[in-house]
């Protein structure tokens, strides 16, 4: 099967290329060994899992009724404050919306505009919002 002569040029073959042999044999150790001493490391560093808990709130104080002024029937407020201003819009923005849009309730009190009418609220330069 292997002839002397096949084995003969085997050999020189090997021992021409003995430092390409000798490297890769180096960087097989090399990686092999920073692999394991890694491995080891993160073991010993190696923690419980973090568990984050609320604690309970005891002790909580609730202020007593007895001082609070009740307050006044805030939803017939809004439905009257609704039929007498039908489209509103922002003084930092230039869009009217209907008072049923979600928007609207983002608008802070101070900076509401009322318009009675579309023709009202475009004549002084408000483009369609929210209109549904």
């Amino acid at each position: 099967m292997f002839t002397p002569n096949f084995l003969r040029i085997w050999k020189e073959w090997i021992w021409s290329h003995k430092n390409n042999f000798l490297l890769f044999f180096g960087f097989l150790l090399v990686s092999g060994i920073s692999f394991e001493s890694g491995f080891l490391r993160g073991k010993m560093l190696a923690s419980p899992p973090l568990i984050i808990s609320i604690p309970v709130a005891e002790n909580i104080v609730v202020p007593s009724t007895d001082s609070v002024v009740p307050k006044q029937d805030t939803v017939s407020e809004e439905v009257k404050q609704n039929t007498m201003c039908p489209l509103v819009g922002s003084r930092n923005s230039n869009k009217y919306h209907l008072t049923t849009c979600a928007v609207v309730k983002r608008i802070k009190a101070e900076n509401r505009v009322c318009f009675s009418s579309k023709e009202d609220a475009e004549k002084r330069g408000y483009v369609a919002g929210c209109l549904k």
